[in-house]
């Protein structure tokens, strides 16, 4: 992860080729600007973001080269933030900016003013590699329509999200399950499901979470199986467009279905009272 940021942040500002280094600069480092990357803690975030590891990248310049240390951060943010960054292994991970901890401060053993920039980096607990088993019937069908609407240009994942996500993706996660009697030989289904739009910017996931609003409101119901012809109504859907697009999800979504109950289960009748009319 350290050689794959070093050379993203190398791409960007070419002129600190060789000069990024590790945790800290070496002993006699003359250079008038450099940098160095340190690896933080690691956070657990939930099931399907997994740990959040924090990578700090220091800058350091004279200050007399503040202005230039300005235009450098300014550079970096949107050149890391949300970006694909591929190590030499071959795997791939995202940074997210995470902000300045701190005030700009002179460091007395290299007579230089620091700036520290803080990106996290999510990592799966599931080897790295995000859910690989068997998703919840309705979960998939969902998966598969929402790929359908918004086409081939964003990948549909679901349950957790994978290391190396696309640069437009989306997530469905199922968040609960229940089951209400609707009369004496029914039972309705219901089951929510929360989905996480992620893009390269905010416009564009308030403009996908608008759409798939839209379409989910006037989809009266959800194809679960063309064989049996089973469908999931959909009962619910709402957007929280300021909700974490990686932790929270922008998305909220209820569908039902109704089924019959088993011979079984339905209630008998145990006795009928007949109370004639009387005059």
């Amino acid at each position: 992860m350290r050689g794959a940021v070093r050379q993203a942040v190398v791409g960007i500002i070419p002129e600190l080729e060789g000069r990024v280094y590790d945790v800290y600069p070496p002993d006699g480092a003359v250079e008038p600007l450099f940098a160095a990357i340190t690896l933080g803690e690691d956070v657990w975030k939930s099931s399907w973001a997994g740990y959040r590891q924090v990578v700090r990248l220091k800058l350091y310049a004279n200050p007399s080269e503040l202005l230039q240390l300005d235009r450098w951060a300014n550079q970096l943010i949107p050149g890391l933030h949300r970006k694909r960054v591929t190590g030499a292994d071959g795997n791939s991970f995202k940074l997210h900016y995470l902000g300045v901890p701190e005030a700009d401060k002179f460091d007395p053993s290299t007579g230089k003013m620091i700036r520290i920039m803080r990106f996290g980096v999510y990592v799966p607990e599931l080897s790295g590699a995000g859910f690989t088993g068997q998703p919840d019937e309705w979960l998939s069908a969902l998966a598969a329509w929402t790929g359908d609407v918004l086409g081939n240009s964003w990948s549909i994942y679901h349950t957790a999200w994978p290391a190396g996500r696309d640069d437009c993706a989306m997530l469905w996660r199922m968040t609960g399950c229940e089951t209400r009697m609707a009369g004496a030989s029914m039972v309705e289904v219901r089951k929510t499901f929360t989905g996480h739009i992620a893009a390269l910017d905010s416009g564009s996931e308030q403009l996908t979470a608008v759409r798939l609003v839209e379409e989910l409101g006037t989809q009266v119901q959800l194809l679960l199986d063309s064989q049996n012809r089973r469908y999931a109504s959909v009962v619910e859907i709402a957007s929280d467009m300021q909700a974490d697009p990686i932790l929270d999800g922008q998305l909220k979504l209820t569908l039902a279905q109704r089924k019959l109950r088993s011979p079984e289960e339905a209630a008998l009748i145990r006795r009928v009272n007949i109370q004639p009319i009387l005059k």
